[in-house]
């Protein structure tokens, strides 16, 4: 590789001094990221990127030790950053992890106190309610818990409405983790 015309072909953005320099610097600029943050092919993208920029900018070099310094320490910045940015993400997700399993565990605290109130409550209605407001759960229609029960569609509807009336005063806002648990 002549320096001047090397150069100068850099410079001028020409596709065979690129080709140079590409065939020239490629191999050990990826060894030297691949040093610094272990992965091969994160490696190979950071100094493609890096030579990708240098074509699309502006910069021209009067030596090959100029260009050689730029693409060196282009690619350690490149690398450390990649390293930062790594850390940055895995704390990120650590801390989100932690947070997911610390909420789940409260939200299935909550659905065992809401389901444990829940039965609390039934076990105390009239067995009329009771087996009304099971066979609801099973996603039986009226009409269905009328023939079971041989009672009228409309003392099921009345006896229904009534019992999910206490049961939802009882519970309060459980009432509606009850009902995503066992009604969804």
């Amino acid at each position: 590789m002549e320096d001047k015309h090397f150069l100068d072909g850099v410079n001028r953005k020409e596709e065979q001094a690129w080709v140079e320099l590409y065939d020239y610097f490629y191999a050990p600029l990826c060894c030297y990221s691949t040093k610094i943050i272990g992965d091969t092919q994160v490696a190979e993208d950071i100094v493609q990127n890096i030579l990708i920029k240098l074509w699309h900018s502006s910069l021209s070099f009067g030596e090959v030790k100029v260009i050689t310094a730029y693409l060196y320490h282009s690619v350690y910045n490149t690398s450390l950053n990649y390293i930062r940015d790594k850390r940055r993400a895995k704390k990120i997700h650590e801390f989100w992890f932690a947070d997911m399993q610390e909420s789940e565990g409260i939200e299935m605290a909550l659905e065992e106190e809401a389901i444990a109130r829940f039965y609390s409550v039934i076990s105390h209605l009239p067995e009329q309610q009771k087996k009304i407001l099971l066979y609801s759960m099973k996603g039986e229609k009226i009409k269905e818990i009328a023939n079971k029960m041989g009672i009228s569609e409309n003392t099921v509807k009345t006896q229904k409405k009534r019992v999910y009336a206490l049961v939802r005063e009882q519970l309060g806002d459980l009432w509606f983790v009850v009902i995503s648990i066992l009604f969804v």
